[in-house]
């Protein structure tokens, strides 16, 4: 699976070494939260996801929807694998 790493570091330049939480705001973004040993501060970093897509989506030649349908298209490990655990995507029509 392609993807785009995020940049994530204090100001003091450390980065992090473990994260505390990450979650979604009322506004659709995405936030990433842990504690500086340096500085011994909270740290939060805010990403909207709005902008995360338009990014990926400038960055790759395929469009979002096209790697939604691949990843959830039949047939791969990962669909193998979530098989054996009971979890399987809902067909068309499904919900």
């Amino acid at each position: 699976m392609k993807f785009q790493p995020f940049s994530l570091c204090c100001e003091c330049g450390l980065m992090p070494a473990r994260i505390k939480q990450v979650g979604l705001s009322e506004d659709h973004q995405l936030v990433i939260h842990w504690w500086c040993l340096r500085c011994r501060k909270a740290i939060y970093v805010v990403k909207d996801l709005e902008q995360c897509l338009s990014e990926h989506a400038e960055g790759e030649q395929d469009s979002w929807s096209e790697v939604v349908a691949r990843t959830t298209a039949g047939g791969g490990e990962d669909d193998r694998f979530l098989a054996s655990m009971g979890i399987r995507f809902l067909g068309e029509g499904e919900s």
